[in-house]
């Protein structure tokens, strides 16, 4: 019983933040062409003209790309942490799970360039093995609306994501097996709940660093910032390049450098701060002694 409610207490956050994105989604859905079906209606009536079945499902499929679903991913974040914090907020204090710590400069911009470097190397790795993503309605939304895109897939999202799958998941999960164990099981649920075979191959991957990151520097400020980062990264390109062909060897060769130079400035970083850490508390210890 004591490790089926252990598991439990690690799988009902991701759990509860699909249900609540497809519940919203579902929602937002119905009451979007409920309204758009009453308009037409309307139109109709004043009009005096019956709508053709062939025009009708024409007309379905452009509410469809008009209906900008990053919005109900913004209402399924917040209704996410509105849930959390009043049904869990006493285990979160408890467990001090936001666990956000105090932000370094260093650290903090080495994220920023691992983010955005992973990103580009994924993309670039993707299109010189000739594989790309199955298409999606989700795909098809974005770039309707730069400000919503920006909230939901650049801002919102990876926060909310950090918060449940490091600062919860992989802190419960770390306390439970230990640390190279934890992270690949949190890396694991990471690309399942994307739902989707190929992103859940490169979200586990980012999901493995992410999780090194977590724990190296013990805050998910750093977390957030690289998947920040990386979607952000994303977005940029697909508005500021669109169709437009790049020269990929390029950007590979460049992406590259910047993911294993920040990579190793950051482990360089994380193994000073792990011996200035060891000497605090000896230094401590011996101040008890005494």
């Amino acid at each position: 019983m004591k490790a089926i409610k252990n598991i439990w207490k690690i799988i009902c956050y991701p759990l509860l933040y699909l249900g609540v994105q497809f519940v919203v989604s579902v929602i937002y859905a119905i009451i979007y062409f409920f309204g758009v079906g009453i308009k037409i209606g309307i139109e109709s009536a004043m009009s005096g003209e019956i709508i053709d079945i062939n025009d009708a499902n024409k007309l379905t499929e452009s509410i469809i790309m008009d209906m900008n679903i990053m919005l109900s991913v913004i209402i399924s974040v917040v209704v996410t942490v509105i849930i959390i914090f009043f049904i869990f907020r006493k285990e979160w204090i408890k467990e001090k799970f936001w666990g956000f710590g105090k932000l370094k400069i260093s650290p903090m911009v080495l994220c920023l360039f691992f983010g955005a470097a992973a990103n580009i190397l994924t993309i670039c790795i993707l299109a010189i093995f000739g594989v790309a993503d199955e298409p999606s309605v989700l795909d098809d939304l974005i770039g309707s609306n730069i400000i919503l895109d920006f909230l939901a897939i650049a801002l919102l999202g990876p926060i909310l994501e950090e918060i449940i799958f490091r600062g919860i998941v992989l802190k419960r999960l770390n306390k439970m097996t230990g640390r190279n164990v934890a992270i690949i099981l949190q890396a694991l649920i990471f690309g399942f709940i994307h739902l989707n075979f190929l992103q859940g191959i490169y979200a586990f991957f980012l999901a493995v660093f992410i999780g090194y990151i977590y724990l190296w520097f013990d805050s998910v400020w750093y977390a957030i910032i690289v998947h920040v980062a990386y979607n952000g990264t994303n977005l940029f390109l697909m508005y500021a390049l669109g169709d437009s062909e790049v020269d990929l060897f390029y950007f590979l060769i460049i992406s590259a450098a910047v993911f294993i130079i920040s990579m190793a400035c950051m482990v360089a970083l994380a193994d000073r701060k792990e011996k200035e850490d060891a000497k605090m508390k000896i230094n401590d210890d011996d101040e008890i002694y005494y």
